[in-house]
């Protein structure tokens, strides 16, 4: 059996007393798209923090690439798009990705940065200051941020929040494409059909808990609504 991109094994998470997560295993194999579906609250969030090392597990163990996820060398692999924009609004957008295309030791960087702000269609607002963008521009320099380096693991939290249809479309092509690219993919999102278009899998969280992990292709954003969730409950809000 060949080493999994992602295993957390029996992983929980306590803030005091409240509860995040509680023994959570998941394994993920390189290449996959899976989304991590849940009402808010449900530990979607903190599941990402901890594969990303933002955050500890109060136990359990988590795995990136067969070892220990603080490795230098699994750090290099690794991309975070979540609601932390990790841009500086005194910098334009080229300053910005130069600054850690630097960090990240990116080979032929003018090339790569010219690249990725054509593929989120900021090549024209690219000598503008950041804290001039409006949130979903801001929201497509995050993202072309974090594929500067070429990351093998991708993990994104509700990316697709306050972008509008022709930024979510552009998102969803630009994440269709890293899928073909073979890169493993971990994706929260409350959209259940941007989750079915995107994903291999999907797993549900519930009450901090996985309650139900299955393949994509075998359902519907209309079966997940209704057996995994309230009919009445609009995704949106889910």
């Amino acid at each position: 059996m060949s080493t999994p991109a992602l295993d957390l094994l029996d992983v929980s998470k306590d803030f005091g007393r409240i509860i995040a997560l509680r023994k959570v295993a998941l394994r993920v194999e390189l290449g996959e798209f899976v989304s991590i579906l849940g009402r808010n609250g449900a530990g979607k969030t903190t599941l990402l923090n901890i594969i990303s090392g933002i955050s500890k597990p109060s136990s359990g163990k988590v795995e990136l690439f067969g070892s220990d996820p603080s490795d230098t060398v699994n750090k290099s692999k690794l991309a975070v798009i979540s609601h932390e924009m990790f841009l500086y609004g005194n910098l334009t957008a080229i300053e910005n990705l130069e600054y850690y295309a630097r960090i990240y030791k990116v080979p032929n960087m003018k090339e790569r940065i010219e690249s990725l702000l054509h593929s989120v269609e900021l090549t024209h607002r690219r000598f503008d200051l950041v804290n001039t963008y409006s949130r979903g521009m801001t929201q497509r320099l995050t993202i072309a941020r974090a594929l500067l380096h070429e990351p093998q693991l991708l993990l994104l939290d509700e990316p697709f929040t306050g972008l509008d249809q022709h930024a979510i479309g552009m998102l969803t092509k630009l994440l269709l494409e890293q899928k073909r690219q073979g890169r493993t993919i971990l994706l929260t999102t409350h959209d259940l059909h941007i989750a079915s278009e995107l994903s291999d899998r999907y797993v549900i969280i519930e009450k901090h808990q996985i309650t139900h992990n299955g393949p994509m292709k075998d359902t519907s954003p209309e079966a997940i609504r209704k057996k995994y969730f309230s009919i009445d409950t609009e995704v949106a809000t889910a």
